[in-house]
């Protein structure tokens, strides 16, 4: 295990200017799932996410509900049958840019700025909220199986179009998919 976390981190060092575009792309998308006129935004957005997962290897489908879809993906192989399932939850809509004028930089034209305090920077709505961190979990996934051919357990994965807004879809999209909900770790990314 310590063999290959080590070569897991040095594939993520050796392959951080892809993970930037594909974060980059997912940023671009005004996925404001408080105004439905971002509605296609958010179906955009669940779509590219949907794509990231199965470049992966899990098995991912968007699933409408009555607001903005979910993303629901799952790992499975003969290598983790008999290990634990792992829950990830993340969300890839955000709340409204407004007010522009604030903005020094348009905030769906994600770019890389230093920063005094902090050093180099991710700006772009979403970056921190919630794109970013989901990105950086599907990017271990990613870097974990081209180093060694598998991810380490069963890994479902759930991203949220409506966390913005209240969720008002994500307790009657509980009850609808709780079968391939279950889990024996959740690990809730919205930090």
């Amino acid at each position: 295990m310590t063999n290959n976390l080590q070569a897991i981190l040095t594939h993520i060092d050796q392959n951080t200017d892809e993970a930037l575009d594909r974060l980059f792309e997912l940023l671009k998308i005004p996925s404001i799932s408080t105004d439905p006129e971002y509605s296609g935004h958010c179906q955009e957005a669940a779509e590219t996410c949907r794509r990231f997962l199965e470049e992966i290897g899990f098995e991912a489908q968007v699933c409408p509900t009555e607001g903005q879809p979910m993303v629901l993906a799952h790992w499975n192989s003969d290598e983790t049958a008999n290990k634990p399932r792992l829950l990830f939850y993340g969300h890839y809509d955000v709340q409204p840019a407004d007010p522009l004028d604030l903005w020094q930089t348009p905030p769906f034209e994600p770019h890389l700025r230093e920063d005094p305090k902090n050093g180099q920077v991710i700006v772009a709505r979403g970056a921190s909220d919630d794109k970013g961190q989901l990105m950086t979990f599907l990017e271990a996934c990613r870097s974990w199986k081209q180093v060694t051919g598998a991810l380490p357990a069963n890994i479902t994965v759930l991203l949220e179009g409506e966390e913005e807004s209240g969720s008002p879809s994500l307790g009657p999209f509980l009850e609808a998919y709780n079968d391939q909900l279950q889990a024996d770790i959740a690990l809730v990314c919205d930090t």
